[in-house]
């Protein structure tokens, strides 16, 4: 049984809360796809992360419920305005929300899962919820900034291994990292525990999103739930693509026998060969490796590495993971 299966009770409650959001009162067209959108089955890592990092310094799950329910719902927020932003079609195995109503429909649900995310997180004990709502409301400015630098990335020929790092940092494992965070602080947390949990949730974020640009090449998609290949056709700047430039960059002798950037399908598929073939597939779940190593040593301080410690497992089914 893994980590999430166990987890079974805790992600019942945070489901209970998330699908609590859909009222009544609310028109048709914002209720259905709310509806449609919280009730497709998903990992669901973020509150995970924050009711567990509560239990690690010995606080009570229940009162890190409102919090993990509030990263989840943020977390859908930036899903469904980056499926209208990439063009996505699919999302979790099931048509996103601007193919299935349109891109309006999509923005007003995203909006409305965010004020709903706020509300989520205003049930949080009294005591932190100050401070909560100041880290909660910063890492809603960073993750439009690393969207920003994503999309901007995107007109540009060369994007450095640093400028992406910050993209990702601000993109993806600021929220991985404000989850831990939540959960240490609501959970009382001392100054250290809660700075270890913050450099916990750093690395396994960032870790985590290059292993998202790795199985965008190698995942199986219907695992996956999505197409793969979808950031090569849009030229998003990648890990992968990045080495793959520098690459090039440093041999130009080579730049007439490997496949070109392009928007068509089957030279993706070249695309993917000249990775493994380069070793740029294996060197980057090294790297994934890395980060969530870095990440495991900083967990070890609060709380050992043993198979009941449920961070540590949930690291290690990451370090799994194939969608």
């Amino acid at each position: 049984m893994n980590i999430l299966e166990e987890s079974k009770p805790l992600l019942t409650a945070v489901e209970q809360r998330l699908m609590a959001v859909v009222r009544p009162e609310m028109p048709s067209n914002l209720k259905d796809p709310i509806q449609y959108f919280l009730e497709t089955p998903s990992k669901k890592i973020r509150p995970l992360l924050t009711l567990y990092a509560c239990q690690m310094v010995g606080g009570r799950v229940e009162d890190a419920l409102p919090a993990a329910a509030a990263v989840e719902l943020f977390h859908d927020f930036t899903l469904i305005h980056d499926d209208i932003m990439d063009q996505d079609e699919l999302r979790r195995g099931r048509p996103t929300i601007h193919v299935r109503w349109d891109a309006s429909t999509a923005i007003l649900v995203g909006d409305a899962l965010i004020g709903l995310a706020f509300q989520e997180l205003m049930q949080s004990p009294p005591d932190h919820l100050m401070e909560v709502t100041r880290i909660f409301s910063e890492a809603l400015v960073k993750v439009c900034e690393g969207q920003g630098l994503d999309k901007a990335f995107e007109s540009r020929p060369r994007v450095s291994l640093e400028e992406y790092l910050e993209m990702i940092h601000k993109k993806t494992a600021w929220l991985i990292q404000v989850s831990c965070h939540l959960g240490a602080l609501i959970g009382g947390g001392s100054h250290e525990q809660i700075e270890a949990l913050k450099t916990f949730g750093y690395q396994i974020g960032m870790g985590f999103q290059i292993q998202d640009d790795l199985l965008d090449v190698v995942a199986d998609p219907d695992k996956l739930g999505k197409k793969v290949g979808s950031d090569f056709l849009m030229h998003k700047k990648t890990y992968l693509t990045i080495r793959y430039d520098e690459f090039l960059e440093a041999h130009p002798e080579w730049q007439q026998r490997l496949p070109a950037r392009s928007t068509q399908f089957t030279q993706f598929e070249a695309f993917r060969k000249a990775l493994e073939d380069l070793g740029i597939l294996d060197s980057t779940r090294r790297v994934v490796d890395t980060y969530l190593q870095e990440g495991l040593r900083a967990l070890e301080t609060v709380c050992p590495l043993s198979p009941d410690n449920p961070l540590y497992r949930l690291t290690r089914f990451l370090a799994q993971r194939d969608y």
